[in-house]
């Protein structure tokens, strides 16, 4: 009789190190997405959607298509992690790892936002110019156009700034720090001065405000106790219940291996 031999599983799609070097360039690489779905978008509507208007086919519409091809595998890449840079429910890894529950309800959107952000960014500086009286044709009316267009572009510049981080959006744990990538900055936390960690519900004001940048109901998320008395709240976390309570798990498992 044949000893049936069973096959070891891939550890993903791609290896461990390529994943790392992806992951640490992605805002680079998904400046690269904003910048090709906003030319392709911009230069579609104009070739194919504008009536009675000259605007010719040109070179720069493929180039930016295949640009988009090579950022959208980039990101399937970057959403399908190998197993080996993921943190262990067990808290047995030896490096660096992510927690990848903690942050994914987010992290998928605003990672595949990239192209249509990217056009955001490049019609935003024109309700400015128009306040300005760039227009000939429309009067300038900086009391009600410049703060209408300003407040457009504060939020064109803070949807980018989330966009870049959003394949970094989450917590990443390594021998030492937990580090917590927010949507706007990044925190760094001593293993040792960890208390205890726990998932919670969020205070009205930051539900409000990220609900309201997300437009996604935002409940759930992650709070460090820290040696010196103070909770910390990690944005970084946010997500469904479920992902917060198997994060926090992972998290718990990872900082008793350091007693």
């Amino acid at each position: 009789m044949t000893k049936r031999v069973r096959s070891r599983r891939s550890d993903g799609p791609i290896p461990p190190t390529l994943y790392w070097r992806l992951f640490r360039l992605s805002p680079l690489i998904m400046l690269f997405g904003m910048a090709a779905g906003g030319v392709l978008i911009i230069r579609s509507i104009l070739v194919w959607g504008v009536e009675d208007t000259d605007y010719p086919f040109g070179i720069d519409i493929p180039i930016a298509a295949a640009v988009l091809v090579v950022w959208g595998c980039a990101a399937v890449a970057l959403l399908t992690p190998p197993r080996s840079v993921l943190a262990r429910r067990d808290g047995a890894n030896e490096s660096a790892a992510l927690v990848w529950p903690l942050g994914r309800r987010f992290r998928l959107w605003t990672i595949i936002a990239a192209p249509v952000c990217g056009l955001l960014v490049a019609i935003a500086p024109f309700p400015i110019l128009v306040a300005l009286g760039w227009d000939p044709a429309i009067p300038a009316n900086l009391w009600l156009g410049l703060p209408m267009a300003i407040g457009l572009a504060l939020f064109a510049a803070a949807l980018t700034w989330i966009v870049l981080r959003g394949a970094l959006h989450g917590v990443e744990i390594t021998p030492t720090h937990l580090i917590a990538r927010g949507y706007f900055i990044t925190r760094r936390y001593q293993r040792d001065a960890i208390v205890s960690i726990n998932a919670v519900t969020l205070k009205w004001w930051p539900n409000l405000v990220l609900s309201t940048l997300m437009s996604r109901e935002v409940e759930h998320t992650l709070q460090l106790s820290l040696v010196g008395g103070e909770e910390p709240m990690l944005y970084a976390a946010n997500s469904h219940e479920h992902d917060v309570e198997i994060g926090a798990e992972m998290v718990r498992a990872w900082r008793q291996r350091a007693e």
